[in-house]
């Protein structure tokens, strides 16, 4: 019986690895197109606070630019997981960061620092250049 109980125990810490290292893969590695898919709401937004209440970190933004979700949104706040930040090797945000801020339906946050030219990628996602007007 105890054998049985350790197996399990032993498995359920593997899944819950196994689901860290997943998240880590997607807030690091993820395609552009991929933000779409999974968030809900996606934005650009500069740092303008990072609380610690108990185990998460509840960094406040100031909005610069909504990818998806409601129009006019002009901050957000969202509530990240301490450990996501030494887990995943992303340095913890301070005020003036400009970061890429995601929600999914199920109200899981990420938020990762967010470049020139990964911003100009989620842009052309969004608003796809016109197609060649057709001669005739």
């Amino acid at each position: 019986m105890l054998a049985a109980m350790r197996l399990l125990a032993l498995c359920v810490l593997q899944f819950m690895a196994l689901a860290a290292q997943a998240t880590c893969m997607f807030a690091r590695d993820t395609k552009p197109h991929e933000w779409y898919e999974w968030a809900s709401v996606l934005v650009a937004g500069d740092v303008a606070a990072v609380e610690s209440r108990g185990g998460i970190d509840v960094v406040s933004l100031r909005v610069v630019e909504a990818y998806k979700g409601p129009t006019g949104v002009q901050t957000a706040t969202l509530e990240i997981p301490h450990k996501l930040w030494a887990a995943c090797r992303i340095a913890r945000p301070v005020a003036g960061d400009h970061v890429l801020g995601a929600l999914n339906a199920n109200s899981d946050a990420l938020l990762v620092p967010l470049t020139a030219s990964y911003a100009e990628r989620l842009r052309a996602i969004k608003s796809p250049s016109a197609p060649a007007p057709t001669s005739k």
